[in-house]
């Protein structure tokens, strides 16, 4: 269900009904602080700081593993579960299998979390790589950015 095999859609989404690619934006922006505060306060707990240049590589590693993890469960499992993240229920979108509008499977949630933030582990280009998945929904006629071509899905509005 990707770009490369595309599925007959049953029925096109019109213009209206899909989300607005500055709404996706600023429900990515909700969500970066819905989880991003909570891992800051617990990496401060753990006695890292932002200044700490004493970090080793081990415990570098430790922090990244718990960031992207924490990111990729929060995606993964509220899209599959509701359609949604907490910052996409609050401007008011949803993500939805673009064949028939209904939900997202598990494994094509999973993907669809996984790209953006595979490409933004790529060293010294991944931030571009990574701006360079979504702003594809700016120019793509369902509003898909390469994450949500490779998983089949749209946002539309709730």
């Amino acid at each position: 269900m990707s770009d490369f095999d595309p599925p007959v859609i049953v029925e096109t989404p019109r213009a209206d009904a899909l989300a607005s690619v500055g709404k996706r934006a600023l429900a990515q922006f909700l969500d970066g602080l819905i989880v991003g505060l909570p891992l800051f306060a617990i990496t401060a707990a753990l006695g890292f700081t932002l200044t700490d240049e004493s970090l080793s590589d081990s415990a570098l590693t430790w922090l990244t593993v718990l960031w992207v993890g924490a990111n990729l469960i929060y995606n993964i499992v509220a899209v599959a579960m509701y359609g949604y993240t907490v910052g996409k229920r609050i401007v008011g979108i949803k993500v939805v299998n673009r064949v028939d509008g209904g939900q997202v499977s598990w494994s094509y949630a999973a993907l669809r979390a996984l790209i953006p933030t595979a490409v933004q582990l790529v060293p010294l280009v991944g931030p571009g790589l990574s701006l360079a998945v979504y702003v594809r929904a700016v120019f793509h006629p369902l509003r898909q950015g390469l994450h949500d071509a490779a998983a089949g899905t749209i946002v539309v509005k709730r």
